[in-house]
């Protein structure tokens, strides 16, 4: 992991969370590089994705780059840095078993509870999501990586929510199959 360039800081995720300053980052760094891959790269493109971690590394990042990163995907990315943590918060896994911890102080969450926290924090991340999103196709000339995607790369996806069921236009959906190709004529969207 040590080769991979992350967008946000521990910093940055401990204060724009309920994660305290007592949760090592450590722990925390795997579940950030999943969020990362999985709902920051999938919405800005490889293109874009690989130009801001070059910027990053090279500590050249500048410009509409920087308040893209700063204002934008560091809101999204920590939210859902968070949203992958939670279940594995209270759990360590050992070299013969995978272990529930306790505290003397404090009282488990149930599953239940956990669950209701989890969804909390996926509204407000799909929320600063969907600002992402928004602000880029609204400013899509400034980052002409955005739009440049070719054959394996993965091309910018414009949802910002996922209920489960897919709720796209006929224009928007293309060739993919959708609900209207179940419901009678008189039922469709």
């Amino acid at each position: 992991m040590a080769n991979y360039v992350l967008f946000i800081s521990e910093n940055k995720l401990k204060d724009s969370t309920a994660i305290g300053g007592n949760v090592d980052v450590e722990f925390m760094l795997p579940y950030i590089r999943v969020a990362q891959k999985k709902y920051i790269e999938t919405k800005l493109g490889t293109d874009l994705f690989v130009k801001l971690q070059a910027d990053i590394t090279a500590s050249s990042l500048s410009g509409v780059y920087e308040t893209l990163v700063n204002d934008y995907i560091q809101d999204a990315l920590v939210h859902w840095g968070f949203y992958e943590c939670i279940p594995f918060l209270r759990y360590k896994v050992m070299n013969n078993n995978i272990v529930q911890k306790t505290s003397e102080t404090s009282e488990n969450l149930t599953d239940s509870e956990a669950q209701s926290l989890r969804e909390e924090v996926r509204n407000t991340a799909e929320f600063y999501t969907e600002r992402l999103i928004d602000y880029i196709r609204h400013n899509n000339s400034l980052y002409p990586e955005y739009t440049s995607n070719t054959g394996a790369d993965v091309s910018p996806d414009k949802n910002a929510y996922y209920s489960g069921i897919n709720v796209e236009s006929v224009r928007d959906r293309q060739s993919r199959i959708t609900l209207d190709d179940f419901l009678p004529p008189n039922l469709s969207m």
